[in-house]
């Protein structure tokens, strides 16, 4: 059975193998032995890839997988081909509110209410677990509110930033 991820925007097919002791990936057609050990702190783990180990950090919310790596953060998804239907079925107009994948503390805000915004634009920098995450746009808009400001706490869950579409942005209002 494979999956299909999506890493940094991009998609890819993944293939588990599975063996006893260690695993094996297919990824788009290449092979690689891969294990994955805990820390010693939450959300630390050891990636061995190819004989090859590396320290990572991991935070989840649903399918999506924030992977600190290398000092920086990296959203992986699996895609649901059903999710991903329907989300296509959906009119595209109404307020998108990107939520806290996680408890933590507000580092930075980047944009205000109003702003125009791209996809995969900076929106905030959240810091969970010593672990900084960047709070990006899913798609072009315009901040309709900012919900928290720098140094504010939050719990997983709790609405970050309210994006409205091109469409509706003379609805958003100044918080």
């Amino acid at each position: 059975m494979g999956y299909d991820f999506e890493f940094q925007g991009e998609p890819h097919a993944v293939h588990p193998v599975h063996q006893a002791g260690r695993g094996r990936l297919s990824i788009e057609g290449r092979a690689f032995a891969a294990e994955l050990f805990p820390g010693l702190v939450p959300g630390e783990h050891f990636l061995e890839i190819d004989g090859r180990q590396e320290r990572i950090f991991i935070a989840t919310q649903g399918d999506v997988h924030f992977i600190h790596w290398r000092g920086r953060v990296h959203r992986v998804s699996a895609i649901n081909a059903l999710e991903r239907a329907r989300r296509a079925a959906d009119p595209s107009g109404g307020a998108d509110v990107l939520q806290a994948p996680m408890p933590g503390t507000v580092v930075e805000v980047a944009v205000s209410a109003g702003d125009a915004v791209t996809a995969g634009q900076l929106l905030m920098t959240i810091e969970s677990m010593k672990l900084q995450t960047a709070i990006t746009a899913e798609a072009d808009g315009v901040v309709g509110e900012v919900c928290v400001r720098a140094g504010d706490t939050f719990d997983q869950g709790d609405a970050l930033v309210r994006l409205a579409s091109g469409e509706d942005s003379d609805e958003g209002e100044e918080a």
